[in-house]
């Protein structure tokens, strides 16, 4: 049966009105699927906190020290490579490629 001209008009409102509610159900889904994200996000952090700190109570407080007298350390010795990077970077680049070139020499076998 032929729709009546007077129907295309509601037709059209119909059709926008639903095109309005996917936007909406569009927006709505990607909100929720940001807010899963960062709940999934909370969690895994707890849970790395919790094994975190279940392991570090497992380490004798001597060893704990160390461990962070050495991160200290090594913490020192990049801030020390990057005001050299800062000084001298021309220098900085030269002595990075000559130890990437023996490196290369040393774990790169035998060639030929």
């Amino acid at each position: 049966m032929p729709q009546k001209a007077t129907d295309a008009p509601q037709a059209d409102k119909d059709v926008e009105a639903l095109r309005k509610e996917i936007e909406t159900l569009k927006k709505d889904l990607l909100k929720l699927t940001e807010t899963l994200g960062k709940i999934g996000e909370e969690k895994i952090r707890s849970s790395v906190d919790e094994v975190k700190e279940k392991v570090v109570s497992q380490i004798p407080k001597e060893q704990l020290e160390q461990l962070e007298a050495v991160k200290a350390q090594g913490e020192e010795a990049i801030e020390m490579i990057k005001q050299q990077q800062k000084e001298h970077p021309v220098g900085t680049l030269l002595v990075a490629a000559g130890i990437g070139f023996l490196l290369g020499k040393v774990l790169g076998g035998k060639s030929g």
